[in-house]
């Protein structure tokens, strides 16, 4: 999680928050993966952050001073693959 973008997490966060999950909240705030159960969370997190970005697109809401857009969950997705 070290070389993820803080634009990402602080997004992840955002949603993790919203969404109550706190294991992500936990991971985030130690900035590492460490177990396979752990990267678990965050494959099944990132499904229902990408629904809930794809709802908040739709109503126009304002995620971190801006407009979401569901190309910002492609993104991160994106970006956690490559990382």
């Amino acid at each position: 999680m070290k070389s993820v973008h803080q634009s990402i997490k602080d997004m992840m966060s955002y949603y993790a928050n919203k969404l109550s999950n706190k294991e992500v909240l936990d991971i985030l705030q130690k900035d590492s993966i460490e177990s396979k159960i752990e990267a678990k969370y965050i494959l099944s997190f990132l499904d229902s952050m990408c629904t809930e970005i794809a709802k908040d697109a739709q109503k126009n809401t304002v995620v971190l001073k801006q407009p979401i857009k569901t190309s910002d969950a492609e993104k991160s997705v994106m970006l956690l693959k490559i990382t």
